[in-house]
């Protein structure tokens, strides 16, 4: 079935085997730095997660010192951000995922095209776990 631009993915038991591709698929996490600027990680080994009813849970590792932990420890939220099986998109991943940099150098990098959220203002502070 098709929402919009997103398709439905069944979660069979086995999600893994039926859904996997190569390259792995990638997800862009994306965050808010202590700045406020917006910070891109790209990850693979991202998969659906569901847990006693609740089947819009997602699973995935970072290590606990990049952006991406750093930033979901202080604010809670990200998105995740599944992209087209593309050279160009898995070249830029690459350059988004190499460990150390700040989110300034790191986004400078990026060819994503950033839009703002659809959430009305009353959405996004209850979201946000510092109001």
């Amino acid at each position: 079935m098709k929402r919009g631009s997103f398709r439905t993915v069944r979660i069979l038991d086995n999600f893994y085997q039926t859904s996997s591709f190569f390259p792995m698929p990638v997800v862009l996490v994306c965050t808010v730095a202590e700045s406020g600027q917006m910070n891109l990680g790209p990850y693979s080994l991202c998969f659906p997660y569901a847990v006693a009813g609740h089947p819009y849970q997602m699973v995935f590792n970072t290590r606990d010192n990049s952006n991406t932990a750093i930033n979901l420890r202080r604010t809670g939220l990200c998105t995740l951000n599944f992209i087209p099986d593309d050279r160009k998109y898995m070249r830029n991943c690459v350059m988004l995922g190499y460990p150390g940099e700040t989110t300034e150098e790191k986004m400078g990098n990026s060819i994503f095209t950033l839009q703002p959220s659809v959430r009305s203002e009353e959405e996004r502070t209850a979201l946000d776990p510092q109001h």
